[in-house]
């Protein structure tokens, strides 16, 4: 980015006044407890580096991150944003339209230009502006054009950045309906929309703070899942993929029973929009991600073995990491083969067009 132009408004890492550096995006403080959410790499996963000279390699560098799936036996990644926030949410803030837009596309220039061109391995995925729907429209046709595999967006942008109109208003057809164009999935970040969330309580220490943080975002995705439902965008746009990564799968069976039942009992004869139930809504059209749980059968067939994908939520401190093979063991134990492989990768595979 151009200094002459932007000067210290560019994302940077900034000392602060305890010795501890943070990234400053527009001149603001993107959070006040951690640099980077690489706790998975630490001997003790609480703790979270406060320089940059403690943010470990593998969080940044191509090449340290291949050696550490290479040692978690994990063939393919699929790369979301960190200091971008978890679906893009600290650079969507940005008041600045222009300047928004600029930080975007230099982020996911960089994911094709240094990642991409490191390794077959990593499936790149652009984040967008939110500012407008129009600048989100361009900036996912040239994403695309550039090799991106995927789209994310923050799962409540009107909350980032005041003003924007709400996700589920019709404003944002026009990109519902790019995106059906440009075959790519669309990936809204569980933790991307706190109001989704129970508030952590203040008597919390932070070590529990923090795994309250971890459990409270998987949660959250529930109501994500019921919002893009019950707001008729996948009614109209029958064509347009969903993934709701960090969701976790326990929570979904119980997400989809109260869909149908409020649809039977509600919705059906008074809306002329959802004619379809709910879950067979889902099953057409979401994604949800599994790395922590047992796999078992009641998950499997109210969700669907074709809608679940394998994550490993690298390099976070909730991740499987380095014990992915250990646990998948563990949580596929009474998975048949069929539906073990479909998870694991086939899925993936078909979602973002890669040829294995």
């Amino acid at each position: 980015m151009s200094k002459a132009k932007w000067g210290e408004r560019i994302p940077h890492v900034a000392a602060q006044h305890d010795g501890s550096e943070r990234w400053l995006i527009d001149g603001q403080v993107r959070t006040a407890t951690a640099l980077a959410p690489t706790g998975a790499l630490s001997r003790d996963r609480t703790d979270e580096p406060q320089t940059w000279s403690s943010v470990p390699e593998a969080a940044y560098d191509p090449k340290a991150r291949l050696a550490a799936m290479d040692s978690d036996r994990v063939d393919r990644s699929v790369l979301y944003p960190t200091a971008a926030g978890l679906s893009g949410e600290a650079l969507g803030a940005i008041k600045d339209l222009d300047l928004q837009i600029e930080c975007v596309r230099v982020y996911n220039d960089w994911i094709i230009d240094v990642w991409s061109a490191a390794s077959p391995r990593f499936i790149p995925q652009a984040i967008l502006p939110v500012g407008s729907v129009e600048a989100a429209v361009a900036e996912a046709r040239r994403a695309v054009a550039r090799g991106h595999k995927g789209l994310i967006l923050p799962a409540q942008p009107s909350q980032v950045n005041p003003g924007v109109p709400h996700l589920y208003k019709p404003d944002w057809d026009p990109l519902w309906a790019a995106i059906e164009e440009l075959n790519v999935p669309i990936c809204f970040h569980a933790g991307s929309a706190p109001s989704v969330m129970f508030d952590i309580s203040p008597t919390y220490d932070a070590v529990t703070a923090k795994a309250f943080d971890n459990v409270r975002q998987s949660a959250g995705s529930a109501a994500l899942i019921n919002g893009m439902v019950l707001s008729g965008i996948l009614y109209r746009f029958t064509k347009m993929q969903v993934v709701f990564p960090g969701s976790a799968i326990d929570y979904v069976p119980f997400a989809l029973e109260a869909l149908d039942h409020q649809w039977e009992r509600q919705l059906l004869a008074r809306n002329e929009g959802l004619k379809d139930r709910p879950s067979e809504v889902f099953h057409r059209q979401c994604y949800v991600t599994t790395w922590k749980e047992k796999v078992g059968l009641r998950n499997r067939k109210y969700i669907g073995s074709d809608r679940i994908l394998w994550e490993s939520e690298f390099p976070r401190s909730s991740s499987t990491y380095p014990e992915s093979a250990a646990m998948i063991d563990n949580n596929f134990s009474d998975v048949p083969k069929e539906d073990r492989e479909q998870i694991l990768w086939r899925n993936a595979a078909r979602l973002y067009d890669l040829a294995i």
